[in-house]
């Protein structure tokens, strides 16, 4: 006889930071550097590391801009905005190309420099407003919008890089390196031959902005200053060196250094004020007010009190987010979500020594501030007794150990048994970092004769050699699996493949050391053909999932290999294409990050062709994201990791990090914490809503009150989800619904209830 255990949960109770539902997406991208800013009506708009933030003028809040939020952006890496106060547009350019205009009514997106194959380098230099028509600096020359319309209205080849516009009495002036073309707008701009340098400019350096001020050209002359044409002669209006921008916004000129704002109210008349770190300034609405692009405090509001009197209204906004978009290692553990942000391949990236924690329960950042001389951080492992102890590897500084959020040590070729890659000190290549349960801490030393290093307990160090894979140029991640077997991806050059590794009885005594090196892997129909080896993860059933450049390999008898050694055969995913053919899946794709969900199944994310989760044995596609196709941010996938309490995938990708909420999280012991989520179901929810916290593989069934059966499936892992639809895909009434879960055998059986409002 079953056994019925009733959890009534408060309706309106939820879990701190698992409030959204199945299939949302979050973006944690950097707001941490701001670089550009743009004043609209009621918000200041900013973009720091490529991405969109504003401040409300009216309650002070701060909004992130996203390819997942509402209203969603089309794209990221935000190279340039600009807002027209006549159309009160934002508009916005990406590193692709691609443009978008956020107004009122949303987004409208114009893919149209993106998408054309004849224009190779689509960066925009510089976009200038009149009116209702924007004109987009580019390299190539001019891509004129129609604000009103929201189109394309005209494109300017001028075969030769633009790195500002200015118009003036009729005049379209462009800026091209030491000399400025004009033309007639209404003599055919269009055609090259009627754009011709403006003689009257004398500038014998680079012009790199134009503006139009009290109905004169000016012009910023990199390294000299500011100019103005006047008659047939040019008149200097700031010498200045250090001039790096400049602005005409509401009747006044504004032009910056690095710490000083200078504010013209005519060619004669100047203020100035020293304002810390300024990379951009706007002032469109009061000409007594004006906000700043501050670096790392973010924006800085200033308003006028007196002549070159100033004061601060608003400065060092708190932005809760990664310090960098790096995401190179992605790693989890009670909740907390670990990421270091360094990479390499033939070279080392050379990128700040990036660690960063995020715990997914309370939703908060802490970055570990920088080190001095730290650089690629590539894995980083977390003491089981304290997760304030930290040891980080990195591509050239060796280990860094930090306890609460500081240095404590540096391991390298000096003080270690690390080895330095090159002849001269000062390289030590390590990347991956495992503790086993003894609290031995392993590593991988590339480009040396002993590939393995151990950091035990009592501080001593064991060297581990084997003459398969000494001096691998890239020795990879450790996988230390169910049995002990200790798994190292050697991702390429001439030592590439797989390394398995038992100690046996005793670490630091060779002649008891177990291994073999699988330089290539072989199927039944002999080699697979990989040549680069860029993961291993150990799924549910014990089997190894190998990423390749060859797609995904499976090795079912893991714990055998060191047995088998030679006789050990490696699996293909194999299925039906469109055309019922068989294929092997995947099979010219690089696979280079693998992770497992509760359910078992495989989260596969590729080298270009984004993510993909396939079922547990990999025969079936679930889903594929890409970035044409969800918010996904690039289809160039670097790092995955899975929070199976929560079912949260973090995806580390080449221009930052986002999530996906999957629907399978680990199965629970008991049906003791089963809760539902949203509950209760609000009008105009159009998600899921998530059961969890169930018993694995429970069989799962949704009733009404009078017991009458709405819906049912299985669980994946401990969690299921439903779209408040019933089984003939009718969204269900208003009312309260039983949820009864049951373990295959019927042992055990529990009821919660979901409360859906129309």
């Amino acid at each position: 006889m079953k056994r019925l255990f009733v959890i009534l949960i408060c309706l309106h109770s939820l879990q701190p930071g698992y409030l959204k539902s199945a299939g949302a997406w979050k973006s944690y991208l950097s707001y941490h550097n701001t670089t550009l800013v743009a004043e609209g009506n009621n918000h200041v708009f900013a973009v720091a590391n490529g991405s969109l933030y504003s401040y409300s003028k009216e309650d002070n809040s701060i909004a992130f801009y996203a390819k997942e939020t509402n209203p969603a952006l089309s794209d990221n890496n935000i190279l340039n905005i600009r807002f027209s106060p006549n159309e009160n547009i934002l508009i916005i350019t990406y590193q692709n190309g691609n443009i978008d205009l956020l107004g009122d009514n949303g987004i409208t997106n114009l893919p149209y420099l993106m998408e054309n194959n004849s224009i190779q380098n689509k960066e925009v230099n510089y976009i200038y407003t009149d009116k209702s028509t924007a004109y987009l600096a580019t390299r190539f020359g001019i891509v004129v919008i129609n604000l009103q319309r929201k189109e394309i209205k005209e494109t300017y080849r001028l075969n030769t890089p633009v790195s500002s516009v200015a118009i003036k009495d009729n005049y379209i002036y462009a800026a091209t390196g030491n000399k400025v073309l004009k033309a007639l707008l209404n003599e055919n701009p269009i055609d090259p031959n009627n754009w011709k340098p403006d003689d009257t400019i004398q500038a014998e350096d680079s012009v790199r902005q134009l503006a139009v001020f009290k109905n004169t050209l000016c012009f910023l002359v990199k390294g000299k200053g500011i100019y103005y044409q006047s008659g047939n002669n040019t008149q200097t209006l700031l010498a200045n060196n250090s001039l790096t921008g400049m602005k005409v916004e509401n009747e006044r000129l504004l032009t910056h250094s690095a710490t000083e704002l200078f504010i013209y109210s005519s060619l004669t008349e100047r203020e100035k004020g020293t304002f810390g770190d300024i990379k951009d300034m706007s002032s469109t609405k009061n000409n007594q007010i004006y906000w700043l692009a501050a670096g790392e405090k973010g924006i800085t509001g200033i308003e006028r009190k007196g002549a070159n009197q100033y004061q601060i209204i608003l400065s060092d906004i708190n932005n809760n987010s990664p310090v960098r978009n790096y995401a190179d290692f992605l790693t989890i553990r009670n909740n907390k979500l670990y990421v270091a942000g360094g990479g390499r391949w033939t070279d080392r990236k050379r990128q700040a020594g990036t660690v960063m924690i995020y715990d997914t329960q309370q939703q908060v950042w802490n970055n570990i501030p920088d080190i001095s001389g730290f650089r690629d951080a590539t894995s980083i492992a977390v003491d089981k007794n304290d997760e304030s102890h930290l040891f980080v590897s990195s591509w050239g500084e060796g280990v860094y150990e930090i306890k609460e959020n500081k240095p404590v040590k540096i391991y390298n070729e000096k003080n270690s048994a690390l080895q330095s890659a090159l002849t001269t000190s000062g390289y030590t290549r390590v990347e991956g970092l495992c503790f086993d349960k003894d609290g031995n801490l392993w590593m991988t030393n590339s480009s040396v004769a002993d590939v393995i290093k151990v950091l035990k307990p009592d501080g001593s160090w064991v060297s581990v050699h084997i003459p398969g894979v000494a001096n691998a140029a890239l020795a990879d991640k450790i996988l230390i699996t169910a049995n002990g077997d200790k798994w190292i991806n050697l991702v390429r050059a001439d030592r590439s493949g797989i390394l398995v590794f038992n100690e046996r009885n005793s670490l630091d005594n060779s002649s008891d050391h177990d291994f073999y090196y699988f330089n290539s892997l072989n199927d039944r129909n002999g080699n697979i053909g990989a040549s680069e080896f860029f993961c291993i993860t150990e799924d549910k059933s014990n089997a190894l999932w190998i990423g390749t450049n060859r797609g995904p390999v499976i090795l079912y008898n893991a714990s055998n290999a060191l047995k088998n050694k030679e006789q050990t055969g490696f699996n293909r995913i194999i299925y039906e294409d469109e055309n019922e053919e068989s294929q092997f899946f995947l099979k010219d794709e690089r696979v280079k990050a693998i992770a497992v969900d509760g359910g078992n199944r495989k989260w596969l994310g590729t080298g270009s062709d984004g993510l993909y989760l396939v079922s547990e044995d990999g025969s079936k596609v679930i889903e594929h994201f890409r970035a044409e196709n969800s918010p996904l941010l690039s289809n160039n996938i670097e790092s995955l990791a899975i929070n199976n309490k929560t079912g949260e995938v973090f995806i580390g990708t080449d221009k930052g990090l986002i999530s996906y909420l999957g629907d399978a999280t680990e199965g629970s012991e008991s049906y003791a914490d089963v809760y539902a989520y949203p509950n209760p179901v609000r009008p105009g929810f159009n998600q899921k809503v998530i059961i969890t916290g169930l018993m694995e593989n429970s069989d799962v069934k949704i009733t009404d009150v009078k017991g009458n059966l709405v819906y049912q499936t299985k669980s994946v892992g401990g969690q299921v989800s439903w779209d408040c639809r019933n089984k003939n895909s009718k969204y269900v009434a208003s009312g309260v619904y039983l949820v009864i879960a049951a373990t295959p055998e019927g042992k055990e059986s529990v009821v919660t209830k979901i409360a859906v409002v129309q």
